[in-house]
């Protein structure tokens, strides 16, 4: 099982919007999720160059503007993390399917953290120094964009910030929920997953909602402990659970597993 903290930036999958991309990077170790957010139908700016005064505020000297779908992801990372491994991690990830570069810089040739935190980003936890600044712009094929920027606060953690942002006449990468049932019914989960093809993986989204003391996303992590344990250690490398909580949409019910093949 994956950990919550790790995993809310899947949400967006059943959000109204479909990233292909976004299964592909795995937060740098130990990272904690601070925020996650998914808007449809918005316009985005992609940030093409370093930022600048313009006028009475600030803005990149050139963007890509768009109308689509966003989603938005800020984790906070440890003060002994080294920067540049954080950055290289990223990087990797963002990379490895091929995606090209359309925009990186680092440090002040990236402009004013201060800008990009509080004008940009709308974000102020992303300021720090401007020479412990990195940022990262990527596309792929399908025209979908991660635009990455990184920084170090005066506390000394590392804060990412993790865009992924697709226009509406971008193509569509959607998921075939191929088995929908109660996250609770342990047995019949069971004979899912024991039936499954030879060497076939399936991802399972659980939704919950809240339960007495605990958040929706507790009782998605409870949920999801039960469910591993009562799989057994035959069948539970079988499947990757992702705790939704109950940020998923309308369709996938409340305390429900929906399972998606693991592509090949």
């Amino acid at each position: 099982m994956m950990k919550t903290r790790e995993l809310l930036c899947f949400l967006v999958l059943f959000s109204g919007a479909s990233f292909a991309n976004v299964l592909s990077v795995e937060p740098y170790r130990e990272a904690q999720l601070v925020k996650s957010q998914s808007q449809a139908g918005v316009s985005v700016e992609v940030p093409l160059s370093k930022i600048r005064r313009a006028g009475s505020g600030w803005e990149p000297e050139a963007v890509i503007r768009l109308e689509g779908d966003v989603f938005s992801s800020l984790y906070k990372i440890n003060r002994n993390a080294i920067l540049s491994d954080v950055y290289s991690h990223y990087r990797s990830q963002m990379l490895k399917s091929g995606q090209s570069i359309l925009f990186e810089c680092d440090s002040r040739s990236c402009g004013s953290s201060n800008a990009w935190a509080n004008n940009f980003f709308d974000n102020s936890l992303l300021y720090g120094a401007d020479q412990n600044q990195f940022l990262l712009v990527v596309k792929n094929q399908q025209d979908i964009y991660q635009i990455l920027y990184l920084n170090r606060r005066g506390a000394g953690d590392v804060m990412v910030r993790l865009d992924e942002a697709k226009s509406v006449e971008a193509q569509d990468t959607e998921f075939q929920i191929v088995a929908q049932m109660d996250i609770q019914d342990i047995p019949r989960i069971r004979r899912f997953v024991r039936d499954l093809p030879e060497g076939q993986d399936v991802v399972g989204f659980v939704t919950s909602n809240k339960s007495g003391a605990l958040t929706a996303i507790e009782h998605g992590d409870k949920l999801i402990l039960t469910a591993v344990a009562g799989l057994g250690d035959l069948l539970k490398n079988k499947v990757r659970f992702i705790n939704l909580a109950d940020l998923g949409r309308a369709s996938l019910g409340v305390n429900q597993i929906s399972f998606v093949y693991v592509r090949r």
